[in-house]
Parts: C-alpha cells; structure tokens; sequence
C-alpha cells in the first residue's frame, strides 16, 4: 500500500495541509498507512476522504474517522476550526476528485501495467481469469468485491503493494461518462469489452447508448495500449474496429478473431474443455467454471494475455487454477443431498438464459430447480424479459420453478402458461427461502439467480442451513 506523506498527498490532489492541535510528530511530512472512506472501517493511521454521496456526506462523519485512529481527513467543507480533533486534515475544492487523483497518481508514480475490463456481464469472472493468467508472471492487483466504479477503482489503486508489478481491474458503470473517468484515472495498457446486453436499460434507454457508455474505454485509450473486444458482438466489435491502435479480437466465430476456441466439450457443472487458438498455435485448456459464456471470458483473459506477452502455455496454466467466485457459480454439495449452484449476486435476461442452458445441459439426480428473483433496472424491458423467462423455464425441463418478487408474477404465469410443471411465486426472498429449504429433495440440483436488491443469498443460506453445509 503506497506511503505517501500529507504533503505529497496534497500535491497530488492539489489541496493544501492544514495541521491541527496535536499534528502527527513529522508535521506535513507525516506518512499515512492506508485509505478509507468509510468512518466504521477505517484503521488507525489511515487517511479519510469526506465523500459526499448520494444519501450521505462524508464529513458528517470526520470526527467518527478520527476517533478510530485517522491521521487525517480530505476535506472540501470547512476548515481546521470544524474538525478540531483531526490530527490533520487536508483541504480540496472537491473530495470524490481528490481520491480519484491521488487514485491516478499512484498509478503513475512507477512502472505498472494495467488492464481494465468492461461488459454488461462476466466483468468479474474474466477479471479473476485475467488476474490469473497474469499472476504466471508476476505479482497482480485484481478488483476487490464491487470496487469497480468511481469510488472503488480508485480505492484499489491505493492497494497497490510495492511488488506488485500489474493490475487487473473491473470497471462498472451508472451513467454515461463513468467508463470515461475510470479510463482516465487507470490509464490502462489494455482494454477489454466483453459484451453489450440489455442491463442498466433503465438508465440509458437503448443498447446503442449502453454500447457507446462501454465504448468510452477504449475512446479514452492512448493510441500505445491495445483493445481486446469480442468479435461475435457486433455493437461491440463496431467499439474495437474504430480504436486507432493495436486491437486483437477474440471470438467462437467470428472469421476475424485473432483468439477462438475449438473443439469444445461442455462437462455440465464441472466445466468444459476447449483448444485455445490463438497466432498459428494452440493448447488444450480444461475450464473449471460451465457454460459458453465461461468459454468467452476466458478468451478474454487469453486475449488480455497475449497483449501482455504470455505464452500459451502460461495462458492455460492460469485459466486452470480458476474457480468461481463467491455468489457467481458456486456448486454446494450438501450432506442431505441436494446440490445448490449459488449464482445470487446479480441477474439480467442474458445472464439468466445462460443460467438455465447450464442447468439443462446439468445431469441431477433428482430435479432441476430454478429459484430466479427479479431482474432489476431493464425499464421498458422489464415486463416482455421477465415474461420470456417463463417461457425459457417452461422449454428447458425445470422440475420446480421458485418465483421471488413482482416482476415474477409475470414469468411464474408465463411458465405456467407455457406448460411449466411445479410453479411457485413468492413476494420476497425470504418467503421463498422457507419454502425452498423445506421443498429440496436429495438429488435436486437448486440454481438461485436474481438481481443484487433481491438478496436472493438468503435462500442460498436457507439451503446451506438446512442441508448441513457445503
């Protein structure tokens, strides 16, 4: 983690230290021992950025920092006479600036390469493949949990370690501009888009708007970095094809793809195997994760390795370490039997089809059980998706069919409609939790799936509870 003192600090930020009554023993050159914006987490000796949010202002809470031990506060409302027990603080004209400068000056400060990766889905999976690949050669930071926006991006550069020698991060975005500001803050050496599909509809109306919001990456690329895209999309392969510099598609079929995939076998759960392909050569690769879908995001980890110069062989060795991350695919395997795949962090219609041909393509002993939650922020969408779904479940054999929230009124009646078998719908997860846990039978293979605010993770561990663990 960078130790920069307060004056270095402030140089980046542009802001000016102000020491309190008892300062830190070396004044302005005092150095701080991490970064927070968070007043119940932060560590002693760490420093706090007043963020004033949506819901809540940062500087409400300075004194609480300071009571946990920080050394010093940004600030941008009020001076040393407002927070007169901060050891120091420094002051800014803007404090979510700030922690995106001193993000973007830590990054630039020593040799780093970085990679950042985009995609209206799998950002996180291709994230921990791209990391691993990567870490064959050296030592990488990699996105933590949801820190892949404005404030969390910046948050992971000032993570970084002393050996650390590249870094792979996520990128999210809310609104047009935000892939801009994080390109500019990581600067990254590569750039990679994974897919453009109807998720965030409720913020940008149309898939061409959510393209052109993914393809503020690579317009904000310098013409030396090299943008990795997926040639099967075409909204995205429109993005790759007009980037000025070095560009390497990746594909299953597209004729121009410079990385595919051949010879593929899908494993059900445990994964598939596939020749990776890729400048005249190949190798076999086994996959730990199921689905096609997890056969493109390792091509983008491929791909992103290639542009970093690793070998083949190196590229495989790390796709092969990877398993899924917590709540995007975890098989539980329960002492009463029952097997729990727990996809529950997030849900959109792309996402959800690729969900259910996993589990149709799955081989239970017992039935197939879908328990999908609401897919949220798909605006005009939300009433034809959620229907669709209903006629997927009908069409792909689920012997039991959990619906949790409004929306799923829809999709339970059209599952029904459609011919589905055993239909449920419940208003909420935790009513869908107490019947899943008791309706399981040994043999059932149980995907839970839906949007974050659904927080379909209670059933999961409804399930874990009742099953006796994983």
């Amino acid at each position: 983690m960078p130790r920069l003192s307060l004056a270095a600090v402030a140089r980046a930020v542009r802001g000016e230290v102000a020491l309190g009554a008892r300062p830190p023993a070396r004044g302005a050159e005092h150095e701080v021992e991490g970064y927070s914006i968070d007043s119940r987490t932060v560590r002693p000796g760490e420093l706090f950025f007043a963020i004033v949010g949506p819901r809540v202002d940062g500087h409400e809470f300075v004194g609480q920092a300071i009571a946990a031990g920080a050394a010093v506060a940004v600030v941008h409302k009020g001076g040393p006479e407002r927070y007169p027990d901060a050891p120091a603080i420094v002051r800014v004209k803007d404090t979510t600036r700030a922690l995106q400068d001193l993000g973007a000056h830590v990054r630039r400060a020593r040799p780093l390469r970085v990679a950042g990766i985009t995609g209206s889905a799998g950002k996180t999976t291709a994230k921990e493949m791209a990391a691993a690949v990567l870490g064959q050669r050296c030592k990488v930071l990699k996105s933590e949990g949801n820190l892949n926006n404005a404030y969390g991006l910046p948050l992971m550069l000032l993570r970084l370690r002393d050996e650390q020698e590249a870094a792979v991060l996520e990128m999210g975005m809310s609104y047009k501009g935000e892939i801009a500001r994080l390109a500019e803050i990581a600067d990254p050496d590569v750039g990679a888009i994974l897919n453009v599909l109807r998720v965030h509809l409720e913020h940008f109306g149309t898939l061409r708007r959510i393209a052109a919001a993914k393809g503020e990456l690579f317009a904000g690329m310098r013409k030396g970095a090299v943008a990795v895209y997926n040639a099967d999309d075409p909204l995205v392969a429109r993005l790759g094809r007009a980037f000025p510099g070095r560009s390497i598609p990746y594909g299953l079929e597209a004729k121009k793809a410079q990385v595919k995939a051949g010879a593929i076998e899908f494993d059900g759960l445990r994964g598939s195997r596939f020749v990776l392909l890729h400048d005249g050569g190949s190798v076999p690769v086994r996959l730990s994760l199921p689905g096609k879908h997890n056969v493109y995001n390792a091509l983008a980890a491929a791909t992103i390795g290639r542009a970093f110069g690793l070998t083949g062989d190196e590229i495989r060795r790390g796709l092969e370490t990877v398993r899924p991350a917590s709540m995007r695919g975890v098989l539980h395997r329960l002492a009463n039997g029952v097997e729990v795949l727990d996809d529950s962090y997030n849900s959109n219609p792309a996402a959800m089809e690729r969900a259910l041909e996993a589990l149709a393509a799955a081989a239970p002993r017992g039935r197939r059980v879908l328990v999908s939650g609401d897919m949220l922020e798909l605006g005009d969408y939300e009433k034809p998706a959620h229907a669709r779904l209903g006629r997927q479940v009908a069409k792909a054999g689920i012997g039991l069919f959990v619906a949790v929230g409004p929306l799923h009124r829809r999709a339970a009646a059209a599952a029904a409609a459609a011919g589905a078998g055993d239909v449920r719908q419940f208003e909420d997860s935790d009513a869908a939790a107490v019947f899943v846990a008791s309706a399981a039978r040994p043999g059932d293979l149980v995907l839970v799936k839906g949007s974050r605010g659904m927080k379909m993770e209670r059933v999961v561990q409804a399930l874990l509870a009742a099953g006796g663990g994983s």
